[in-house]
């Protein structure tokens, strides 16, 4: 396994690798938006709603990238998981 090079005075970590989690939120006011939130591949959903940073990263179906306030969503609604199979 290789070893990580360490960093020098004045070099940035690479950004962590994201994921896009594609969701339905509603926000205070009424407002729906379809799209996806952009979440490090190291957390979940649950975590990045939970974290002190007071915006999330999200694509807009339409393209548009927001960020969007913590304190404005009402629910998210998570479009990408599996459903159960019907029982039939």
């Amino acid at each position: 396994m290789a070893q990580p090079i360490p960093m020098t005075e004045g070099q940035v970590a690479p950004p962590a690798p994201k994921a896009r989690r594609a969701v339905r939120i509603h926000l205070l006011g009424g407002m729906v938006l379809e799209g996806n939130l952009v979440v490090p591949q190291t957390r979940s959903v649950h975590e990045l709603l939970n974290a002190p940073q007071p915006f999330v990263d999200f694509e807009a179906s339409n393209g548009n990238k927001l960020h969007i306030a913590k304190a404005s969503i009402q629910t998210v609604q998570m479009l990408d998981y599996p459903r159960p199979a019907a029982a039939g």
